[in-house]
C-alpha cells in the first residue's frame, strides 16, 4: 500500500524545508512527496531542490489558493491513499504507520488521525480534540474538529469529490470538503495524536481579514445549501449549522477588536441556535466581549 502526501506551499520558504523533512521521517517507508507550489514568489523552488530524495516531487502551477494547489497534486500522485499537510505544520514519524495498521483492520475510504497544536518554539498551546464517538455528528454539531493533515482518503473516492476551488472559499474549502464527503461516506477517527499544526505570526486572527472570512462562511454554506444533495441531507441541521457559522465568525470578529459586528453575528447564531447560548463557544464569545 502506497501513500501519497500532498503538500500545496504558496511563500512558505522559511518553513517549507522543515515540513518536508517531517513527512520524509516516517517509520512506514512506502510513500511519496508531492508538492505544489502554488505560485510563489520567494526562494520556496530553491529550498525544496536542494532537498536530497527520490520521494519528493516538486510541481510549479500559477496561483490558485489551496483547494486547486492539492487537486492538481493528486493528480500527479500515484498512492493507493492521498493525505495532504500544509507548508507549515509537521508529521510524527508513526504518522503514516499508524495510518496503516488502521487501515488493514478496517478498510475506510475516509479517515482522520488527530493534532496537537503548538508554537513555532515547540510548546504545546493546545493537545489534540477527544475523539468524537461519531464523526458525522460531530463534523454538523461541532465544526471543523479536523484539520487537512490527519485527513486519508482513498484516491480514488477523493477524484469523487475534489476540493471547491472557488478563491473566496479559501479557509473553509476543506470543512466545505468534509460535509460534503459525509453525506455518502463512513467517515471514521483514528484516535491517534501523529502531526502538529504550528502556530505562528501569520496565522494570528489578528491578521485575519474579517470580510474574507464572512465571505467564505457565507459562501460554504451557499454550497452546501445551494445543492439539491447535501441540502437535503442537511435540512434538519441547517440551524445547527448556520448558528456554527455565525458563532465563528462572532469570535474572530472579537478577537479583531471588531466588537460591535462581532455580537451582532453572535446575535445571529443565537437566533439560529438559542441552546448555543449554554455552549462553550457561547461562553468564549461572551469572555471575550467583556474582556
Amino acid at each position: 500500500m502506497k501513500f501519497s502526501i500532498i503538500i500545496p506551499t504558496y511563500n512558505r520558504a522559511n518553513f517549507i524545508e522543515k515540513t518536508i523533512l517531517s513527512a520524509l521521517n516516517q517509520s512506514y517507508t512506502d510513500f511519496e512527496v508531492v508538492v505544489v507550489d502554488d505560485g510563489s514568489t520567494d526562494h520556496t523552488e530553491t529550498i525544496i531542490k536542494k532537498i536530497n530524495s527520490n520521494k519528493v516531487k516538486y510541481y510549479f502551477k500559477e496561483n490558485g489558493e489551496r483547494g486547486a494547489a492539492r487537486n492538481y497534486g493528486v493528480q500527479y500522485a500515484i498512492g493507493d491513499y492521498i493525505t495532504f499537510l500544509d507548508s507549515d505544520d509537521l508529521l510524527r514519524p508513526n504518522y503514516l504507520e499508524e495510518a496503516s495498521q488502521f487501515i488493514q483492520q478496517n478498510n475506510p475510504n475516509v479517515f482522520f488521525q488527530l493534532f496537537d497544536i503548538k508554537n513555532h518554539k515547540g510548546k504545546l498551546i493546545k493537545k489534540a480534540i477527544t475523539p468524537p464517538k461519531e464523526v458525522s455528528s460531530a463534523l454538523i454539531h461541532e465544526g471543523n474538529i479536523f484539520a487537512c493533515q490527519g485527513a486519508f482518503i482513498k484516491k480514488e473516492t477523493f477524484n469523487h469529490y475534489l476540493f471547491q476551488e472557488d478563491r473566496k472559499l479559501a479557509g473553509s474549502e476543506d470543512y466545505e470538503l468534509w460535509l460534503r464527503m459525509n453525506v455518502n461516506e463512513s467517515i471514521l477517527c483514528n484516535p491517534v495524536t501523529t502531526s502538529t499544526l504550528i502556530e505562528h505570526d501569520d496565522r494570528s486572527v489578528l491578521n485575519y481579514d474579517i470580510e474574507r472570512i464572512i465571505q467564505r462562511k457565507e459562501l460554504m454554506l451557499h454550497y452546501l445549501f445551494d445543492d439539491p444533495r447535501t441540502a437535503a441531507f442537511y435540512s434538519p441541521f441547517k440551524k445547527v449549522l448556520y448558528a456554527n457559522s455565525y458563532a465563528y465568525i462572532s469570535i474572530h470578529l472579537i478577537l479583531s477588536k471588531a466588537k460591535k459586528t462581532g455580537f451582532k453575528y453572535y446575535f445571529k447564531a443565537l437566533k439560529q441556535r438559542p441552546l448555543l447560548f449554554f455552549s462553550r463557544k457561547s461562553l468564549a464569545i461572551l469572555k471575550h466581549l467583556i474582556s
